[in-house]
């Protein structure tokens, strides 16, 4: 999403509190080579050019973010069913 004009123009747009970054590997593939979730980096690193904060201040937001989001989910919104 973050390599096209329109993608980094939505990312801008996108409230920082609500973004996760994820990679789509292996499925993705940029330039014929798949993509693997250690990639993710990059996206990090395209969304603190897009924000205008600096990789580890956009890297720490990410962060935040999944905490947040592990501390507000339940099994139950996951729909995994746990004999409950």
């Amino acid at each position: 999403m973050l390599r096209s004009e329109r993608g980094r123009a939505l990312a801008v747009l996108m409230p920082r509190d609500r973004v996760l970054t994820e990679s789509d590997g292996p499925f993705a593939r940029i330039n014929g080579q798949s993509v693997v979730p250690w990639q993710v980096e990059d996206a990090v690193e395209s969304l603190a050019v897009c924000w205008g904060t600096t990789v580890q201040e956009t890297a720490e937001i990410i962060r935040a973010n999944l905490r947040n989001l592990a501390a507000t989910t339940r099994p139950q919104d996951l729909g995994t069913d746990q004999g409950n």
